[in-house]
């Protein structure tokens, strides 16, 4: 598999395959395994940190074009006036500080696929070019009026609901339907938890590889942690905290304590969810516990405290008084509340 470079830093994923066993993970392999060998457009939609890049890499390794090149343009990484001149390409001194002629990103992925992270983010003007692009397969360079053939395959990714876009006038219906012809979800973590233990295990392996302490491997307590945690950020930030547990790991066995996101961090302060580990307090359990039951109840009701406190229990006055001690109320700033 080739990779190529783009406007922004390019990581080669640090697990090469999707590790998880579950029901929801099975579905959306099984759907990647079936649409990467047909040629059409796909939209990879899920929340941030759930591996949708990684997605697009899997679908191209699935392809027929997967002895070419896969290109990433993340439509979020430059200004809204160079997108053109980015995805398509430009004659020297097509506009200011164009010293030189440049290759588009399409051009550069002939015969292979263009993942374009984060669609939701491209300038509306460039829409309808893109929509050209696909529709016909072809480009014009900026500041050229040759047509350019290319034939590559668009995989594109977004944490955005793009028919709500299009509703609110920021993303055209039309380019939608022609990215989506398949659209895959990916779920967060929160609704395939089975798989935090193996994630983590393989996390543990991979990072205890890289920074030279292959022995390290998490223990029960640790997993038992990993597991309760709400992982808002997903995948990647449960790939983050596993990372930095064995970057400070002491021992073979990473425990529960690790879980503190800097050594000597009290297990619950301001803003900060106490977490859970074996010397944790059953005062502290109960308070996480707590914790996690009211940040769950405002989201159901919008915000609003009247009725979370309702739904709870307690006063009003009471879960204020709550909201302070754990950190939530400035969060909740700005709420209906």
């Amino acid at each position: 598999m080739h990779l190529v470079k783009t406007n922004e830093t390019v990581e080669l994923p640090l697990i090469p395959n999707i590790v998880g066993d579950s029901a929801p993970m099975r579905q959306l392999l099984e759907m990647v395994a079936r649409v990467g060998s047909q040629d059409i457009t796909v939209l990879v939609r899920g929340e941030t940190g759930t591996g949708k890049e990684l997605i697009a890499s899997l679908i191209h390794a699935h392809s027929r074009r997967s002895a070419g090149p896969l290109v990433r343009f993340n439509c979020a990484a430059i200004p809204g006036e160079l997108a053109e001149a980015e995805l398509f390409g430009h004659a020297r001194g097509a506009f200011t500080g164009a010293d030189k002629a440049r290759l588009g990103f399409f051009s550069r992925a002939d015969g292979g696929t263009l993942v374009l992270d984060e669609v939701g983010e491209l300038p509306f003007g460039v829409q309808a070019k893109l929509l050209r692009a696909l529709q016909e397969g072809e480009i014009q360079q900026v500041g050229t009026g040759r047509i350019e053939r290319v034939n590559v395959r668009v995989v594109a990714c977004t944490n955005r609901d793009l028919v709500a876009e299009a509703r609110r006038g920021r993303f055209r219906l039309d380019l939608y339907y022609r990215l989506a012809v398949v659209e895959l979800v990916i779920p967060p973590l929160r609704d395939h938890r089975e798989d935090i233990p193996a994630l983590a295990r393989e996390f543990a392996r991979r990072y205890g590889e890289r920074f030279g302490k292959p022995d390290v491997r998490p223990g029960t307590s640790f997993i038992e942690a990993l597991c309760e945690e709400e992982w808002l950020g997903n995948v990647r930030e449960l790939e983050n905290t596993v990372a930095r547990a064995v970057a400070f790991a002491s021992s073979e066995e990473i425990e529960a304590d690790a879980l503190a996101s800097s050594p000597g961090q009290p297990i619950s302060s301001p803003g900060m969810e106490p977490r859970v580990g074996r010397a944790i307090s059953l005062r502290d359990r109960l308070a996480l516990i707590e914790r996690r039951m009211i940040v769950r109840t405002l989201a159901a009701v919008q915000g609003n405290r009247s009725h979370a406190a309702k739904r709870l229990g307690l006063s009003r006055s009471t879960l204020i008084d709550r909201l302070n001690k754990y950190g939530l109320a400035t969060r909740a700033e700005g709420a209906a509340l």
